[in-house]
């Protein structure tokens, strides 16, 4: 960085340099031509013959040597004045450019929390904000990804422990009714860990910002087609969104799965409606309902309630993908009470 300062202190000086000596060229010139003209119209008032007379008065009055001097030491000490006023600029300017390059270094390095000044409203604080921006955005990635695979393989665990259980037990086991046992529950844990990484390619997939096949999706007739695969109650308006329908049917399916999970052999209710310049989609069950301090936590991934949620199966992932497809919609997905019991959690999407 200092050879960009200093080439950046030279070429100042440099141009000062060049703009002193035309000047002096466009000084010296003048004076000449001032001087031809006033020696030509004395001529002309006085006559031929007064010439060699008016040429010492000229001289004397306007020696050029001695002014082109004076001009040239000015010009000298004015490029002396701005090149040492320009020093603690260029200097200032390369020092802040120093700061980004060490600080995008360091991100680049592993150094995730390592952020840039931004102070100014320049270019360079201009450059610094984005960065940073770009910075949080990127560790905010990074750390969900490292979250989303340390619960990953701790999640793994358990149904490869079943399933390697249940086939040690198929293999020993004589009995035959007890051998088919065993391998329905092998091909229950397989069933889970296909649902498990499906759902963890899913999220990935969308923490990676995807392209959306966007279509206008009758959300109406969509919670109406999602409803009678589980029984629920489907009411509302005939709206519609702008989005991919076959994720915003997954989110969907994933709220309808997730209330019957909770309140079983009660029916969810779906209700369509409108919200200003948004689409409103309800979902809300009769379950235990949520506790306060846990309806934000349980949008993260592998987040389950305590007590019961062990017992009412899924893979931990079902709520988090929910808001994630939300998100790259451009909308919103939260939960809150119920009013008699349970919880509803609505989506919002832009009406398109």
């Amino acid at each position: 960085m200092s050879r960009l300062y200093l080439r950046i202190y030279i070429a100042l000086l440099a141009v000062l340099a060049v703009f002193a000596l035309l000047s002096l060229a466009a000084f010296h010139f003048h004076a000449e031509w001032q001087r031809a003209q006033e020696q030509a119209a004395w001529a002309e008032l006085a006559g031929a013959w007064a010439e060699p007379l008016l040429e010492p008065l000229l001289e004397a009055e306007a020696p050029p040597l001695q002014r082109l001097a004076w001009v040239a030491v000015s010009l000298l000490g004015l490029l002396a004045l701005v090149g040492v006023a320009a020093y603690p600029v260029a200097r200032s300017l390369t020092a802040r450019l120093e700061a980004l390059r060490a600080g995008v270094q360091a991100f680049g390095d592993g150094d995730l929390e390592r952020r840039v000044p931004s102070r100014g409203r320049d270019e360079v604080a201009a450059l610094a904000r984005s960065f940073n921006a770009a910075a949080d955005r990127i560790e905010t990635l990074v750390r969900a990804q490292q979250r989303l695979l340390a619960n990953a393989s701790h999640e793994l665990r358990s149904p490869l422990a079943r399933l390697q259980l249940a086939l040690e037990l198929h293999t020993a086991s004589t009995d035959a009714a007890a051998r088919a046992r065993h391998l329905a529950e092998a091909r229950r844990n397989i069933a889970e860990l296909d649902a498990l990484v499906e759902e963890i390619l899913l999220a990935a997939r969308l923490d990676a910002a995807p392209t959306l096949q966007r279509a206008s999706v009758h959300l109406y007739a969509l919670a109406s087609d999602e409803g009678a695969r589980v029984g629920a109650n489907v009411t509302g308006e005939p709206l519609t969104v702008l989005g991919d329908e076959r994720l915003l049917r997954r989110a969907l399916r994933n709220l309808l799965d997730n209330a019957c999970r909770y309140a079983p052999g009660l029916a969810p209710e779906v209700r369509v409606q409108a919200d200003g310049d948004h689409v409103a989609l309800w979902v809300c069950d009769r379950g235990p309902g949520v506790p306060p301090d846990w309806r934000e936590r349980i949008f993260e991934p592998f987040s389950r309630l305590p007590g019961h949620a062990e017992d009412a199966g899924g893979v931990g992932l079902g709520l988090t993908l929910v808001r994630q497809i939300a998100s790259v919609h451009g909308g919103t997905a939260h939960c809150i009470e119920r009013a008699g019991g349970g919880a509803c959690f609505v989506l919002r999407l832009p009406r398109a």
